[in-house]
């Protein structure tokens, strides 16, 4: 009895063993056919800082610039694209706010400046259009008001000189001719008025005749004088003479040592080029003068402004005394500032305002209203 329990025993734990050692060798089995196979488990979960996006790691843990906890991120699947998940906690701490982007219509006001700059079509460039030396300059100062006639600066130039003798000569010249050509038309009038007194037909016309063949041979003789008069004339009123001085000129037969050349429209100085002593010739530039009542407001557009603005958008000016101006944007010129990378719009001044060149001006641009994808501003951290 003892050793049939005994056997019974031995028995069963052989089967046990057995058992056991299959069992083993199935799991393993069973293991190295599942490192075989495509990873099928969970993916991987990334865990991200909400204020650190580019803090990413794929166990949980603390920010290392910040100090917060990470947070999962998860991949959502169908049309919804990766999102960052806050939990209450943390949103309620941060005061985060997670909104949906939609599109939705915005209109965007720009604030930049602009500057008061004269036209350049009214910039006075004063040249003295002969050859001298400068001998007196009346202007002393940038920003200097002219009026129009008064003297800008006097010139002494031997060119000047021989002009105004040759002229003085012309006429001389012409005086005697002149004094002829009188005395010959009183005498053609005297014969047409004795050939009408006479009645007598054919007398009358050979008078006529007569007198239209002396008009001509006399205007022959006056015409190269007159034309050389008016040559004259005109160059002597480039380099700054008027017709006061010309009648003076001829009057007194005294010829000017100094010719002062005067502003043909009142302005105000820009700009100096030379000083008294030096010698300039014709295309020497002496003085810029400008009108400030044709100034021209030049704004600048910046390179990420430049999407949401278009020729006539509604324009808001804001000046240093407090005054405003509306207006609209002028057309946008094709190129960039290369010094400043800016466009600069230039528009004329319209309305009351009193300009000072140099002078600033803020400026509201209210741009058209357009559709975008947006999130309320409060969503953005």
């Amino acid at each position: 009895m003892n050793k049939t329990i005994l056997a019974g025993l031995l028995l069963a734990g052989v089967v046990g063993a057995a058992g056991y050692g299959f069992g083993v060798r199935q799991g393993a089995d069973h293991r190295r056919q599942a490192d075989a196979l495509p990873a099928i488990a969970p993916a991987a979960r990334t865990f991200v800082c909400p204020m650190h996006p580019h803090i990413a790691q794929g166990h949980p843990g603390e920010c290392p610039i910040c100090g917060m906890d990470l947070v999962a991120m998860q991949d959502a699947s169908g049309a919804e694209a990766r999102q960052i998940h806050v939990d209450a906690a943390t949103q309620q701490k941060l005061g985060v706010r997670l909104a949906r982007a939609e599109v939705v219509t915005l209109t965007h006001d720009i604030a930049t400046h602009a500057t008061l700059v004269p036209d350049e079509r009214a910039v006075l460039r004063i040249t003295p259009n002969v050859e001298g030396l400068l001998t007196r300059l009346h202007l002393h100062q940038i920003g200097q008001r002219v009026a129009r006639g008064e003297p800008m600066f006097e010139l002494s130039s031997q060119e000047a000189l021989a002009l105004q003798y040759e002229y003085l000569d012309i006429r001389r010249r012409a005086q005697p001719a002149q004094q002829m050509v009188d005395e010959r038309r009183a005498q053609n009038r005297a014969l047409i008025e004795q050939a009408r007194l006479s009645n007598d037909a054919a007398e009358l016309e050979r008078a006529e005749r007569g007198a239209r063949d002396s008009e001509e041979q006399l205007d022959a003789i006056l015409r190269p004088m007159a034309r050389d008069r008016e040559r004259l004339a005109l160059r002597l009123k480039q380099i700054g003479f008027t017709d006061a001085m010309l009648e003076d000129l001829l009057k007194t037969g005294k010829a000017h040592a100094t010719v002062a050349v005067r502003a043909p429209h009142d302005c105000v100085v820009q700009a100096v080029m030379v000083r008294p002593g030096m010698s300039v010739d014709a295309m020497t530039e002496i003085v810029q003068c400008v009108d400030p009542s044709t100034a021209q407001l030049e704004i600048a557009l910046y390179p990420d402004q430049l999407g949401w603005v278009a020729a006539g958008d509604a324009v808001t000016l804001r000046f240093a005394d407090g005054s405003t101006l509306k207006t609209r944007l002028g057309p946008l010129p094709p190129l960039l500032d290369e010094a400043t990378r800016t466009l600069r719009v230039r528009m004329p001044l319209a309305g009351t305002h009193s300009p000072l060149l140099g002078e600033f001006a803020q400026v509201t641009l209210h741009t058209a209203p357009r559709e975008v994808l947006a999130v309320p501003k409060s969503a953005v951290i």
